[in-house]
């Protein structure tokens, strides 16, 4: 019997390839209040906004914003609804986030970089009379410094170009949240439109305009249409390094996922450098400890791993797992990722006595922290499963792998392209045990879901069909 069966690992998860938001950060929810047409404040003749400026700083007397540490202010005006308002937050010290929120304390509106190079600017008509309140704050958490912000009166022609940006963004929200579906092709119309609506209102070289190719990038490449991501990517660097700089955060992401775009091709000599460069920023602006330089080490790991190259690869591991322990404490899920991480090194080196505590402990976090049904769940299932496999523990892989698909299933939908992995890997162990049968309608069906959702020549459809011809092999049909 040929011993080349693909068992399908999930891509480990922990890879920083990431869809950025819709105003280039993905950290904070955004609700958008649709603004009051043109004509409606035209018809009720409302007086200008006052200018006003506010100065500022971020620092450790700042509010800390919950979800990711960063520092933020908060400042209030007075708006009457039916006024054109643009707002602006301008620092030379930290890149400026910018978040509104409503006189009921819901979030309006948000920016990133909408303004002049790192800074932030929102433009609306303000939908009912009220206090307002702006919430000061940073793109990444740590960072501090003076700013200033100024709330002046706008242009109709402003607001109406503001509208196309908002809608920009909606775009983007729905291609996240296809993405997460694993419906990339029905994404790919949607973030071309956004990226044409930014590239039309913003021009060609706008930092907005880099996070849209970014992510309409990340669709193609989840397709493994390489051609057409590599050069999406290298312009969405291009437009970061000369917007926002050469040594900005958000230029460490875009190096991350054009690196991994050359290391899912196999093209190591030009992933390694980026990755290096990504990890450079990361240790520059944040500090060698941060939780963003355990990610990009963990993306080099990979690649070494990948390469067979283990001794590079397990010290970083092993170094990513310290600071996340350290930073995050021992039951944060990225520490779970790095557990996982790990020991699927481990398990590549055949050591799966020093794999598989890791992958228990990473899996018991993960139910504890994030619930017995959450998707990074069924990841280490799978992953506990896939070792327990290799070992020719079929009793203990079995109800793993049931448990994992069902998780993928209920949340993902039947259809899903983890839902096909599942099925590869449930079938792999029918086949060890000599259950043809079994194994037989599960490929198939893993088949079809790969051909519908990622096209009939994406690699994994070639995963697949190796994995069913070796079936009918094993089965005696020639």
């Amino acid at each position: 019997m040929l011993n080349c069966w693909m068992s399908k690992k999930l891509s480990k998860g922990w890879m920083a390839v990431v869809l950025v938001g819709a105003m280039g950060s993905s950290v904070l929810p955004q609700t958008v209040s649709p603004a009051l047409g043109q004509s409606q404040v035209a018809q009720r003749q409302v007086s200008a906004i006052e200018p006003i400026t506010i100065d500022g700083r971020l620092d450790s007397s700042s509010t800390v914003l919950e979800q990711d540490g960063s520092y933020y202010n908060t400042h209030t005006f007075k708006g009457v609804e039916g006024q054109m308002v643009q707002i602006d937050l301008m620092s030379d010290e930290f890149d400026a986030y910018l978040v509104l929120q409503d006189p009921r304390g819901n979030w309006l509106i948000q920016d990133d970089d909408g303004g002049d190079n790192t800074n932030a600017r929102v433009i609306l008509t303000i939908p009912g009379s009220g206090t307002y309140t702006i919430m000061a704050n940073s793109s990444v958490s740590g960072e501090t410094g003076n700013y200033t912000i100024t709330v002046q009166p706008t242009t109709a022609e402003a607001v109406a170009q503001a509208e196309l940006l908002e809608e920009a963004a909606s775009l983007n929200q729905q291609v996240i949240q296809l993405y997460q579906e694993g419906r990339y092709r029905a994404a790919i119309p949607l973030a071309e439109r956004a990226l044409e609506l930014r590239e039309t209102v913003l021009g060609e070289n706008h930092s907005d305009v880099a996070t849209s190719l970014n992510n309409l990038a990340l669709l193609y490449e989840s397709l493994s249409d390489y051609a057409v991501a590599e050069p999406l990517y290298q312009r969405s660097i291009q437009i970061g390094e000369i917007t926002l700089g050469e040594n900005h955060p958000s230029v460490a992401i875009r190096l991350n996922n054009l690196a991994f775009l050359y290391q899912v091709q196999g093209n190591y000599a030009a992933a390694e450098p980026l990755y290096q460069r990504a990890i450079q920023i990361w240790e520059t602006a944040l500090g060698e400890t941060h939780p963003e330089v355990a990610t990009t080490l963990n993306n080099l790991a990979s690649l070494y791993q990948d390469q067979g190259n283990y001794a590079d690869a397990e010290p970083l591991f092993q170094r990513s797992l310290q600071i996340r322990e350290t930073v995050l404490g021992e039951t944060h899920p990225d520490v779970a990722n790095s557990l996982n991480n790990l020991a699927l090194l481990y398990q590549d080196m055949g050591n799966y006595a020093a794999a598989e505590p890791l992958l228990q402990r990473s899996l018991q976090i993960r139910e504890t922290v994030l619930g017995e049904t959450h998707l990074d769940v069924a990841t280490g299932l799978n992953n506990l499963a896939s070792l327990y496999l290799h070992q020719g523990n079929y009793a203990a892989a079995e109800p793993l792998l049931r448990r994992s698909l069902a998780i993928w299933e209920t949340a993902l939908g039947d259809n899903h392209p983890n839902v096909a992995i599942g099925l590869n890997n449930l079938a792999s162990l029918y086949r060890a045990q000599g259950n043809y049968a079994a194994a037989e309608p599960l490929l198939q069906r893993s088949l079809q879901i790969e051909e519908t959702a990622l096209g009939e020549t994406h690699p994994e459809v070639a995963t697949t069909l190796n994995n069913l011809a070796l079936l009918y092999q094993d089965m005696g049909n020639y």
